[in-house]
Order: structure tokens, then sequence, then C-alpha cells
């Protein structure tokens, strides 16, 4: 059974990672979902295998694991749907965005989070590969894969509004 300081240690470790996960959660999840319900369940899923203090990086591995939490939940909100247009029913999300927030949100989450590490936070993609789980080429590729994408879809929407 757990004692009271291993309480206290996890407690203030998750304190510590909160902040940067929960707006990790929001760039790579799904628009459906909730960002504390993917730190949440990350952190659920962390915990079943044992302590936040056993990991070495323990914020890489939450985030690896809210990547994959992200793409399962996207897979299941597209099941959902196709479902929903086989017997004729009406989506039942209709969230409008900005049109460059549509086209970030379309891309896969895994290659959302290569994009906020690199971009946002700065990260090398050494330090992304290590976090996410991937090699380094494979980190770059999504990346550079994820601007091409945003980069046509905003010329294709300027072409679109000129006259």
């Amino acid at each position: 059974m757990e004692d009271d300081r291993t309480r206290d240690a996890h407690a203030e470790l998750f304190r510590a990672l909160y902040p940067g996960l929960r707006r990790f959660a929001a760039a790579v999840g799904p628009v459906d979902v909730d960002p504390d319900d993917l730190v949440q369940d990350a952190l659920v899923r962390v915990l079943r295998r044992g302590s936040l203090n056993r990991l070495d990086n323990p914020l890489a591995y939450l985030r690896r694991t809210i990547v994959n939490l992200a793409a399962d939940r996207r897979r299941g909100f597209a099941r959902m749907r196709r479902a929903f247009r086989r017997v004729g029913a009406a989506d039942t999300v209709n969230v409008d965005y900005p049109s460059d927030v549509d086209d970030l949100l379309a891309l896969p989450p895994e290659v959302r989070a290569v994009l906020w590490l690199a971009d946002v936070e700065g990260r090398s993609f050494d330090e992304i590969a290590e976090m996410l789980g991937c090699s380094v080429t494979a980190a770059r590729t999504r990346a550079s894969r994820g601007r091409r994408d945003l980069r046509i879809a905003l010329a294709a929407e300027a072409t679109e509004e000129q006259p």
C-alpha cells in the first residue's frame, strides 16, 4: 500500500506537469474531447502500471500516452460518424472554427503533437522522438508533412477567397 510520502510525491509531480500536459492534450486531442479527460485517462493508465516516480521521464511518457489516447478517440469518432451516416442520422458534432484551426485539427494527433513540440515548445527533434517514442527521422517527417499539408490547405483557401 502506498504511504503518505509516495502519494505526496505523486501529487507534487503531477501538479508540476499538469499545466503543460493540459495544453498539449488540447493541441493534439480531438475537438470533441475535453483535454482534462485525456490527461486524466493518461494518468490513470500510467498509474495502473506503477508509480510516476519510477519513470525516467514521466512527462514524455504521459505525452506519448496522450497521443495514443487521442488517436484512439479520433478513430472512435470516425467510426461513430460513419455509423450515423449509415443510419441517416445527422452528425452530432457541428463545431465551426476558423478555417486555419480546422486545417490543423484535420491533421492526425501524432503530427499535431510533433508540430506542437517543435513549433510551440521549441523542442529539438531528438527530444521529440524520445518523448513520442519514434525515430528522429519519423519526427522530422511528420513535422515536414504536417507543415506542407497546412501550407497547401491555407494556399487553397487563399485562392478560393480571391474574386
